[in-house]
């Protein structure tokens, strides 16, 4: 593992730690779960439609043909 990410492990056993040992009902993971594909779907909403600004410049540059 490399220095990076060994914090990001210890993050994630640090929360999910209480729920493991708390032996939570499968409704609670129900909901986590959900609500973790809501929060993707609204960032995957979000990002719809930009272009990265490598491909804005290209474009920007490229000359066009008049149409005929």
């Amino acid at each position: 593992m490399t220095s990076t990410q060994m914090p990001k492990l210890t993050t994630i056993v640090a929360i999910a730690a209480p729920f493991l040992l708390g032996g939570c009902s499968g409704a609670l993971w129900g909901n986590v779960v959900v609500l973790a594909v809501s929060a993707g779907i609204f960032v995957g909403t979000l990002s719809l439609g930009r272009r990265s600004e490598a491909t804005r410049s290209a474009e920007a540059s490229t000359p066009t043909a008049p149409r005929a």
